[in-house]
């Protein structure tokens, strides 16, 4: 009996040493984060970007470039072309609640003899490169060799979460009228249906039937895997977890839809509505949601980014027509709003971070010729007209790039025409010439001359060496728009 008592006491004693330990190691590191924050040889990039926009593939790259930066192409990035960076590191995030970002598994997928392409995200990851560089040489001592670290923290997240932040500052009763307009229009109201007339004939005032509600999301969360999954995906999907919930102890959260006749009643008739019914019910978790999903993930995630790359899929977009580019740039103007852009000193940024430098890309670049690629930035332009003007009025000029995070294809020209060329998903060499990409595309136009555009499915391109960097398009560009300054 004694025996067994000081067994529980050790490893009682062990739990709180443990505890204790993890407590110190934890705020150890965190001073140590902002130190180097206070030193200016600390940043977050925040890798912004909408589902199936290429942020993993784009991600994993970037590591790749760095850690490979003596065999990649990586001109445009000041330490590499003036010779200063002397190595580069990949470690963990101090937060040891999330999860490393799955390089390794993804570039060896890049890199195998039958490469594949990354798995999407279906949670948060993050990881830290630290860049060791050599200071610039300045008139006083044009012979420094002085070494200094820069680290530069990146996280991953599914970017079905991204669509849930413009829900923070939108009711419940506002988000069913949001949805009500939408699905009264094309595209969505085909894709949904017999639900469309389900939903609408829910009385936001009837008690309850929570086997209904329980149907009723299930079609609803189908409803939104087709927009996501069809042939031509729709950008403007929420909630996002209904997709992607990653990890959820309390799945109540998810059982909701939206009620499309909460705009026949007043706000007062909705405030006095019976605790059991249909519209407390949803609003209830609607809440719940919020301050349990969307909250914390952009405070945890977004709230201390100080530079942001945000990644769109133009091509697909224009590929899939009008519709579908205007919900997008709907998509991307909504999501804007819960950005703080603003130039920003290091003591303040610890307090009120703030975004003093954006690149917008429009990545898959790969998928259209070389001389197309000042149109698909023209075209991104539009697309991302009220974040750029958001940036560039709080005093954050934005830039505008062209990207791919590995470029799998290569340039040829074919009956005098350009053309691309690279091998499907079954090893097969394929090539087409597309149609010219315009530099603009007035909202709300008929024109369909791109629906009919086939774009085929690339596989990446097969290396002669593992320890070659994966080919690009301007993440080098990128590289240097983001952090250049920081490197010096």
């Amino acid at each position: 009996m004694i025996r067994k008592t000081k067994d529980a006491i050790n490893s009682l004693s062990r739990s709180y040493l443990d505890k204790a330990s993890n407590f110190v190691s934890e705020q150890t590191e965190q001073m140590s984060t902002t130190l180097e924050r206070l030193n200016d040889r600390r940043i977050c990039l925040g890798i912004t970007g909408l589902s199936q926009s290429g942020k993993s593939t784009f991600v994993t790259s970037l590591i790749d470039q760095l850690i490979n930066y003596k065999t990649s192409s990586l001109s445009g990035f000041s330490p590499v072309l003036e010779k200063r960076l002397m190595g580069v590191k990949l470690l963990p995030l101090s937060n040891k609640r999330i999860a490393n970002f799955p390089y390794q598994a993804s570039i060896a997928g890049l890199k195998k003899p039958q490469p594949n392409w990354p798995s999407s995200t279906t949670d948060i990851s993050g990881c830290v490169l630290e860049l060791k560089l050599q200071k610039t040489a300045t008139p006083l001592n044009p012979f420094s060799k002085e070494n200094f670290s820069l680290f530069i923290e990146i996280r991953d997240y599914p970017g079905e979460w991204l669509l849930d932040l413009p829900l923070r500052n939108m009711d419940y009763a506002r988000w069913c009228g949001q949805c009500s307009a939408q699905f009264n229009r094309e595209p969505r109201k085909q894709i949904l249906g017999d639900l469309l007339l389900d939903l609408q004939n829910i009385d936001p005032m009837d008690p309850v039937n929570f086997e209904v509600l329980a149907e009723l999301q299930k079609r609803f969360v189908s409803f939104l895997e087709q927009c996501k999954a069809g042939e031509h995906p729709l950008s403007l999907i929420q909630p996002g977890r209904f997709l992607m919930p990653g990890q959820i102890e309390d799945k109540t959260l998810l059982y909701f839809v939206p009620l499309l006749k909460v705009g026949s009643f007043t706000d007062g008739q909705l405030e006095a509505a019976p605790e059991n019914s249909y519209f407390k019910v949803c609003e209830k978790r609607y809440k719940d949601y919020i301050k349990q999903l969307a909250e914390p993930f952009y405070k945890d995630f977004f709230s201390g980014i100080d530079r942001q790359v945000v990644l769109v899929d133009v091509i697909t977009a224009l590929n899939s027509g009008p519709l579908y580019l205007d919900d997008m740039r709907q998509a991307l103007s909504n999501i804007s709003d819960s950005f703080s852009y603003g130039p920003q000193n290091r003591i303040m940024q610890l307090f009120t971070p703030k975004i003093d430098k954006v690149v917008f890309a429009a990545t898959k670049a790969d998928q259209v010729v070389s001389a197309d690629h000042s149109s698909l930035v023209k075209l991104l332009e539009s697309l991302v007209d009220h974040a750029y003007k958001t940036a560039q009025y709080e005093g954050v000029p934005p830039t505008t790039e062209a990207v791919a995070g590995v470029r799998s294809s290569i340039e040829v020209e074919h009956e005098g025409d350009a053309a691309l060329s690279g091998f499907d998903t079954t090893g097969a060499a394929i090539g087409y010439v597309h149609p010219p990409i315009p530099a603009f595309i007035a909202k709300n136009t008929t024109d369909q001359g791109f629906k009919d555009w086939n774009i085929p499915k690339f596989n990446p391109p097969i290396l002669p060496d593992e320890n070659q960097a994966v080919p690009h398009i301007r993440l080098d560009s990128v590289l240097n728009s983001l952090v250049g300054d920081k490197c010096s």
